[in-house]
């Protein structure tokens, strides 16, 4: 089986702060990782919508990203994901197309039900049915907004520079990923959900697309000169990730990661020694097609989460086999900088494809 170009490389920025750490810096501290991690040629970093979350402080992804565009030049910005539920849909397709506007050819944007997330619930009123309804309601809306032709009454004033605008949605279900593709909207698969998970999505969109595949798939990254020490610092991370999760719940209640497994989740992550994880790598892109795929380093804090992305351009990527050589910094406006430049088919997100 041949394999698959190289993706789109980018970091899932996680927004958790250290304890005690004054909020102002924290943020400009993560605007200057941004620009960093552009001039080591990290083409996009993603961003997640989390509320009332005292570890991710991102609960207006779309400010950050109109942060960071100011800060930097060529690397993508994106969000994984909006959650749009509840939200009005001419102000969020007002939004879209002003960050399309303000940061030309660089903008992603990801939708999502949210949760479960017991704050979220608490403080919205929607379960997770509810969510997955209105989401769709919602981003339906703002898609006929963000295109003239098609609702020219409610457009936008300004529409999106950039066409395709990329879109996507992160959704197990095989319904929402079969109106997806009838909507022109790419997927997402999150770092916790096993691969297989990523070729299910692959499938169920792919019966309905009419276009050339485009997702993203988030993994954890770990790389250390040993192996077996890359390891444990994985499993601490991810102990202490699902027990501060669990701890955000009501007692009594388990929450969503309250069963995960390290070891099951250090399996769906890179991480080990440089030739281990381009092994992992180069394995993970022969088996299915990955447009998009962001790293998220395994630590809170932003000079190791710098550390870790250098080391996967200077010590891993070199290492992947030839087909599969490291990309290059991009220029403006490539919305899909490595992805775009090998022929897709429709059926190319397929797992197993010829």
């Amino acid at each position: 089986m041949p394999a698959s170009p190289l993706p789109q490389i980018g970091m899932m920025l996680h927004m958790q702060p250290a304890a005690d750490e004054p909020i102002p810096a924290f943020f400009q501290q993560r605007a200057a990782l941004v620009q960093e991690i552009e001039q080591i040629g990290v083409q996009a970093v993603w961003v997640t919508e989390h509320h009332f979350d005292p570890q991710s402080l991102s609960a207006s992804p779309l400010l950050l990203l109109a942060h960071w565009a100011a800060r930097t030049q060529r690397i993508q910005l994106g969000v994984a994901a909006v959650l749009p539920a509840g939200r009005n849909p001419s102000l969020l397709a007002e939004e879209i197309a002003l960050l399309s506007n303000l940061a030309p050819g660089r903008i992603a944007i990801g939708f999502a039900k949210g949760g479960p997330f017991e704050a979220q619930k608490r403080a919205f009123g929607r379960g997770s049915d509810a969510a997955r309804v209105q989401m769709r309601e919602v981003v339906d809306a703002v898609l006929d907004r963000l295109h003239p032709q098609s609702h020219p009454d409610e457009a936008v004033l300004q529409p999106p520079v950039q066409t395709p605008l990329p879109l996507f949605v992160a959704s197990r279900e095989p319904d929402t990923l079969a109106w997806a593709a009838s909507r022109g909207l790419g997927w997402m698969s999150a770092q916790f959900w096993p691969l297989e998970t990523y070729d299910a999505q692959a499938i169920n969109w792919g019966i309905v697309a009419q276009r050339p595949a485009d997702a993203l798939l988030s993994r954890g990254l770990w790389i250390d000169e040993d192996g077996d020490a890359a390891r444990r610092h994985a499993l601490a991370w991810l102990a202490a990730f699902r027990r501060n999760k669990q701890s955000q719940w009501k007692v009594g209640f388990r929450g969503p990661l309250a069963e995960m497994d390290e070891s099951e989740s250090l399996a769906r992550a890179i991480v080990g020694t440089s030739e281990e994880c381009a092994r992992q790598l180069a394995d993970l892109l022969a088996q299915r097609a990955v447009p998009r795929l962001a790293f998220n380093p395994l630590d809170d804090r932003p000079e190791r989460q710098l550390e870790q992305m250098q080391r996967l351009f200077r010590q891993v990527l070199p290492l992947v086999p030839s087909s599969l050589s490291a990309p290059q910094p991009t220029s403006l406006p490539a919305s899909l900088p490595a992805a775009s430049a090998a022929p897709h088919r429709a059926d190319a997100a397929l797992p197993g494809r010829p």
